[in-house]
């Protein structure tokens, strides 16, 4: 039984009394590997012993909190605290084998491990379980009189990885080493660290704050923690589903491969591929935290628990990496491959929303490459269209959960495909949607783009992305290899041109007004924008500038090319041609019609 009467309680405590009868520590699985470097080890020391030399030995320091959920009697998971807790646990080894002093020594033993006690039915027992990949080194090292030392010996030059955490371990034991060693004289060195201990243990507090609920704590370490990132959502789903493995093996196995993951992806992209994937099953809004969210599909029995997640996980993520973030599909027809890659290249880089990713997975998963290139042209289609149209987010994920009903729904891919734009709500149903079917209401959306203010639209990702995808309609796709390095949008028409410029002349103050940020005025260069080029006369800004920046882009090649001067004519011009270049590509090409790829 948890000894909490209320959900938290919190209280300040000596280390004395942390490593005590009172405490024992467990670092679940879901926690993040030990990874406090040479500077943290030095800070905590140095903090400390400054603290001794300032006072004189009377002070007291605070050396932060820890968050712990109560699991039975004095057993505590860490949620927050791993890092300084195995500092200090090593900080005190590394004491307890540089003293003479046995008496001293046996006291030191006793705080890292809890010494047994029949009458009490309380068994030996070490004062804390580290996180796996510690333990071995822990048992063999930490607990062991002379161990530090001996740690020292074994692995001197041979642990090189920093991403190992028996890495930092050492480095722990070796700046704590060269600490004392440093601090303390040789003469009174024994009693130097029999003081800098006796601080330690008396002088220096920490505050417990203890839950018997993990959601609890969770919400509570991310709150007070600002000395790292928070206790993700993701470390915690892993740690649930590895608990519901028995088999120890295939729970090292998992764990293994899990850390596998993370670097091959980075531990932000597998939170969004764990995210997006809770959104193939959930098909709606996230509500809770992340891992709550799974609770429920685990409850609901739409995701098991154990093997068969990391299983489902491993699958999506190996489609995650080969179609969304290293797009490439098996398809002979270099024109298909390739459109493919840069289409998902674009929406990924350009667009500001992920919530079109599901509906591929879910798509992927069901009928792998078949068809793929129609779907996600198709879905680009249905994207870009409510992103002008200024769906909400709420909406979109709305409309991207039909989608995924849609693929859930149909017996093969060019039904998913046609699916995807048949939803009708009903007479009651307050739902928004766009009805693909109907060209004049396409086109009164996409009339938008004709805005006067057009470039500063959705904080100038919209006509950046839009300049973008008509230029790739330019391409021969069995040949164009796609866009790379630093894009931007230039004005042709100058924003503020200089008073005594020919843009003043061609262009009067009204036109200006109404024009300037118009579709119309803009071009993609490549390479980072020269604000003193940019107001150059239209010849000379052709020249030095736009020529020199116009590669990879047949748009702005058309553009010189084409246009020998600038004036309203050409512009209104050039303005009616690109609307037009959205229309048939957003408009025109229904799903029946996209068999040209």
């Amino acid at each position: 039984m948890s000894e909490l009467s209320s959900p938290i309680k919190a209280d300040h405590y000596l280390l004395k009394d942390i490593f005590s009868d009172k405490f024992l520590f467990n670092i679940p699985l879901f926690q993040r590997p030990f990874s406090w470097s040479k500077e943290h080890f030095e800070k905590l020391f140095t903090d400390i012993y400054e603290s001794i030399v300032e006072s004189k030995g009377e002070g007291i320091y605070f050396l932060g909190s820890m968050v712990l959920v109560n699991e039975r009697e004095n057993l505590h998971q860490v949620i927050d605290g791993q890092q300084r807790l195995v500092s200090l646990i090593t900080l005190i080894a590394v004491a307890r084998d540089l003293t003479k002093n046995e008496e001293d020594k046996r006291i030191l033993e006793n705080l890292i491990c809890q010494k047994e006690a029949s009458l009490l039915k309380r068994p030996k027992a070490e004062r804390l379980k580290p996180w796996e990949e510690l333990e071995e080194y822990f048992n063999k090292y930490i607990y062991v009189d002379g161990g530090t030392k001996k740690f020292l010996q074994d692995y001197k030059g041979k642990l090189k990885d920093e991403d190992d955490p028996a890495y930092h371990i050492y480095e722990a034991i070796e700046t704590f080493d060269n600490q004392f060693t440093e601090h303390f004289s040789k003469l009174d060195g024994e009693e130097q660290l029999h003081n800098f201990v006796k601080y330690l243990l008396n002088n220096v507090y920490v505050v417990i704050i203890r839950t018997s609920e993990l959601s609890s704590a969770i919400r509570l370490f991310n709150v007070l923690n600002t000395r790292g990132l928070p206790l993700s959502s993701t470390d915690i789903i892993k740690g649930i589903n590895l608990e519901a493995i028995p088999d120890k093996n295939l729970k090292d196995r998992y764990a293994r491969e899990w850390i596998e993951l993370e670097r091959e992806l980075s531990r932000e992209e597998l939170e969004n591929l764990i995210s997006h994937v809770r959104t193939v099953y959930a098909k709606d809004k996230s509500r809770v935290s992340l891992h709550e969210e799974y609770e429920k599909l685990h409850k609901a029995k739409q995701i098991e628990k154990g093997a068969k997640f990391f299983q489902l996980i491993y699958e999506f993520a190996d489609i995650y990496k080969r179609r969304i973030l290293e797009p490439e599909i098996d398809e002979s027809d270099p024109k298909k491959r390739n459109r493919y890659r840069i289409l998902m290249n674009l929406v990924r880089d350009y667009l500001p929303f992920s919530d079109w990713i599901p509906p591929v997975l879910a798509f992927s998963k069901k009928y792998s490459t078949d068809h793929l290139v129609d779907f996600v042209s198709q879905l680009e289609r249905k994207t870009f269209v409510e992103w002008v149209a200024g769906f909400t987010t709420s909406e979109r994920i709305t409309s991207f959960s039909r989608v995924i009903q849609a693929i859930d729904d149909s017996q093969n891919p060019k039904d998913a495909i046609e699916k995807m734009f048949s939803y009708r709500p009903s007479p009651t149903q307050k739902t928004r949607y766009i009805d693909f079917s109907n060209h004049s209401e396409l086109q009164r959306l996409l009339n938008n783009l004709d805005n006067d203010q057009f470039y500063k639209l959705k904080g100038g990702k919209l006509a950046k992305y839009t300049l973008l995808r008509l230029d790739m309609e330019q391409w021969d796709l069995s040949v164009f290899s796609g866009y790379s390095g630093q894009i931007t949008v230039e004005h042709v028409l100058p924003v503020t041109p200089p008073e005594e410029s020919e843009w003043i002349i061609i262009f009067d103050e009204d036109a200006r007004k109404k024009w300037t940020n118009k579709l119309g005025n803009l071009i993609l260069l490549s390479g980072s924008k020269n604000a003193s080029a940019s107001n150059l006369d239209f010849d000379k800004k052709k020249e030095i500038y736009i020529k020199k920046q116009c590669q990879p882009f047949r748009l702005t090649q058309k553009f010189v090319e084409e246009f020998q001067k600038w004036d309203l004519n050409n512009l209104q011009r050039r303005h009616r041609e690109l609307l037009k270049n959205i229309e048939e590509i957003y408009i025109q090409r229904t799903p029946s019609q996209l068999t040209l790829f």
